[in-house]
C-alpha cells in the first residue's frame, strides 16, 4: 500500500491543482463576462445620455439662433413659453402673443410711419388668423419647433377656441414705445376670456381619462397640472428644458418614469415630449410615482396630494427637506402623518422656500376644484 501513497498524493494534488485552475478560469470568465456586460450597459447608458444631450443642444441652438435673429428687430425677443404662445410674421416685424394666464392678446408692429388704419388692418388680419388657426398650422409657423409635428389627436383643432373678433377689437388699447435700437413699436392689447382656456383642454379629455385609469391618478388633478403647466398649449416649452402639455423635464420626470416602468432609464428628447398623448402618459406616470411610491407611507390622501403637487414643481427632495431638514422620504411620511391636511397645505403655500412652488400649489389646488366640479357635472 505504501508504494501507492505517493502516486495517490500526487494524483490528488494534480486534481486539486486542476480544480483550482478551473475555478480560477471560471472566475476569470465570469469576471470578463461581468465586465463586458457592465461595459455594454455603461455604453448603452452613455449613448442614451449622448442622444439626449445632442437633442437638447439642437433645441437650445435653434432657440438661441431664433432669439439672435429676432434681436435684430426687437430689443427683447419673446418666444413661446409655459404661459404665452408667441408668433412672428415672416419678416419678424409683427408679433402676436397670447398670454393664457393673464388673458391678454397683444399685437405689436415695428415701424415708424404707420397710420391708424395700417395698425387696424394688421390687428384685423391677426385676429382673423387666430379664429381659424389649427395646431398643425401653429407648429408650422413656430420658429423653434419647426421640425416637430403635432399628433393626429390635436392637429386639426384650433389653437384658441371661441375667438370673438368684435369683442376683442372693442377691448383694444393702443400704445407705442421707442426701442433702444431706434425702431418704434406700436402695441395693441386686448382681453381674451381666461375661462376659454378650460375649453381648450376638453380636446385632451379622452387621453386624460385613459391615463387616469392606467396610472390611478385623478383626472381633475391631471387637468389641473396641465392647465397650470402649459394652459393646454402642446408647444409649451421652457429653457430648463421642459416640454409639452405637462412640462415634462427629461432629466427628472422622464428619467424616473422610464426607469421604473420600462426597466431602463431613458432621456426623452423634445420631439417625443411634444406629442400630447405621450406627454400626458409620462406626466401622469410621474404623478403615480410621487403618490404611490415616494409618498406611499403618507396615510392621508389629501396630504399626499398636496405633497405630490409641490414635488411635481419643486422636487420631492426639497419637499422632504422642508418638513424634516433632510431628504429622507420615510422621515417625511412620519412627520406628515402627525399633521392635519390644512396644516400641511398652509405650510407649503406660506413657508416653502421657493416662491414658485408656493404659488404653484395654490394654482393647481384651485384648478383641481374647478375640474372636479366640471367632471362631476359632465358625468364623465
Amino acid at each position: 500500500m505504501v508504494r501507492f501513497v505517493k502516486p495517490l498524493v500526487l494524483s490528488m494534488s494534480l486534481f486539486t491543482s486542476l480544480a483550482v485552475v478551473q475555478n480560477v478560469a471560471a472566475e476569470d470568465s465570469f469576471a470578463e463576462s461581468k465586465a463586458a456586460m457592465l461595459s455594454t450597459f455603461n455604453q448603452s447608458k452613455q449613448n442614451s445620455i449622448d442622444s439626449f444631450e445632442n437633442s437638447k443642444l439642437e433645441y437650445l441652438a435653434q432657440f438661441n439662433k431664433v432669439k439672435q435673429e429676432l434681436a435684430k428687430t426687437w430689443d427683447t425677443p419673446e418666444l413661446t413659453s409655459r404661459s404665452t404662445w408667441v408668433q412672428y410674421s415672416q419678416d419678424n416685424t409683427i408679433k402676436r402673443a397670447v398670454n393664457f394666464e393673464t388673458g391678454k392678446i397683444t399685437v405689436e408692429v415695428v415701424g415708424d410711419n404707420l397710420t391708424s388704419k395700417n395698425i387696424a388692418d394688421v390687428v384685423q388680419k391677426q385676429l382673423t388668423e387666430l379664429q381659424t388657426e389649427t395646431t398643425a398650422e401653429a407648429y408650422k409657423k413656430d420658429k423653434v419647433v419647426t421640425t416637430e409635428k403635432p399628433s393626429k389627436l390635436v392637429a386639426n383643432n384650433k389653437m384658441l377656441p371661441d375667438v370673438n373678433v368684435e369683442a376683442l377689437t372693442k377691448s383694444a388699447t393702443t400704445s407705442s414705445v421707442m426701442q433702444n435700437n431706434g425702431l418704434k413699436i406700436t402695441r395693441v392689447s386686448m382681453n381674451y376670456p381666461k375661462d376659454n382656456v378650460a375649453k381648450k383642454g376638453l380636446v385632451y379629455l379622452p387621453s386624460v381619462m385613459e391615463k387616469s385609469a392606467k396610472w390611478d391618478v385623478k383626472p381633475d388633478l391631471i387637468l389641473a397640472i396641465m392647465h397650470t403647466e402649459s394652459h393646454f398649449n402642446p408647444m409649451a416649452q421652457s429653457h430648463i428644458p421642459a416640454y409639452g402639455l405637462m412640462q415634462v423635464v427629461p432629466t427628472s420626470a422622464g428619467r424616473d418614469v422610464t426607469k421604473r416602468f420600462l426597466g431602463k432609464e431613458q432621456l426623452l428628447p423634445a420631439e417625443v415630449l411634444f406629442n400630447p398623448e405621450f406627454n400626458i402618459d409620462i406626466g401622469t406616470g410621474y404623478l403615480n410615482i410621487l403618490q404611490a411610491h415616494y409618498l406611499r407611507k403618507v396615510k392621508n390622501p389629501e396630504i399626499r396630494t398636496y405633497l405630490a403637487i409641490s414635488a411635481y414643481n419643486g422636487g420631492i427632495g426639497a419637499v422632504a427637506r422642508h418638513f424634516t431638514d433632510k431628504t429622507s422620504l420615510s422621515a417625511l411620511a412620519t412627520k406628515a402623518n402627525t399633521l392635519e391636511p390644512e396644516a400641511v397645505y398652509l405650510s407649503l403655500v406660506n413657508d416653502f422656500p421657493a416662491a414658485e412652488t408656493r404659488n404653484y400649489l395654490k394654482k393647481v389646488y384651485a384648478k383641481q376644484q374647478f375640474y372636479k366640479k366640471m367632471l362631476a357635472v359632465s358625468n364623465i
